[in-house]
């Protein structure tokens, strides 16, 4: 598909058109940008208003990104510590939730806490949770068994996350004050 750039107000924003039905907004931290897909057929005045209204949200995001700190590699040991938080956690709440995750990975990921593969039940988390109150781990594990009962982030996904962990609001700010999207 064809790509194209907008600049508003100094923020660069690349486009790419792709076979989708919604307007799909990412921050690129690592570059410095903003990327854009929109179905095929949107006009570029479409996609310039949306972006206008959600400049904003974009320079908040940019500016997160650029606080965000680095973090130190992760030892061997520390993986070996938080693959056995992550089992004993998620075995508690696979119970408590009455699902099962057919799988565990630990990885460094650079833009998120972690993900579920619904259709074979896989998770994955990232690695630098090590660096963060264990809170904040059962946060990500309960948000990911969440997606093997509600694949999506609508209302019933976050239904389900208020009935198991009543406080993920406040273990989301936490974990993302100055970091990643989960």
């Amino acid at each position: 598909m064809k790509n194209a750039g907008f600049d508003i107000h100094g923020i660069k924003v690349n486009i790419e058109y792709r076979r989708i039905k919604n307007i799909n907004l990412y921050v690129r931290p690592e570059k410095g940008e903003v990327l854009v897909t929109a179905p095929v057929r949107t006009p570029p005045e479409r996609i310039e208003r949306f972006l206008y209204e959600k400049e904003g949200w974009m320079r908040r995001h940019l500016e997160q990104a650029q606080r965000t700190r680095t973090y130190p590699p992760v030892s061997e040991e520390q993986i070996r510590k938080m693959k056995e938080q992550v089992l004993a956690c998620a075995g508690k709440w696979e119970r408590v939730m009455g699902v099962h995750a057919s799988g565990w990975t630990l990885r460094d990921m650079k833009t998120r806490w972690g993900s579920c593969t619904v259709g074979t039940g896989r998770i994955r988390l990232n690695t630098r949770l090590v660096f963060y109150p264990e809170e904040c781990l059962e946060y990500v594990i309960v948000h990911e068994l969440c997606h093997l009962i509600e694949p999506s982030h609508d209302q019933r996904f976050k239904s389900c996350m208020t009935r198991f962990l009543p406080d993920w609001k406040e273990r989301k700010k936490k974990l993302n004050g100055l970091h990643m999207d989960s």
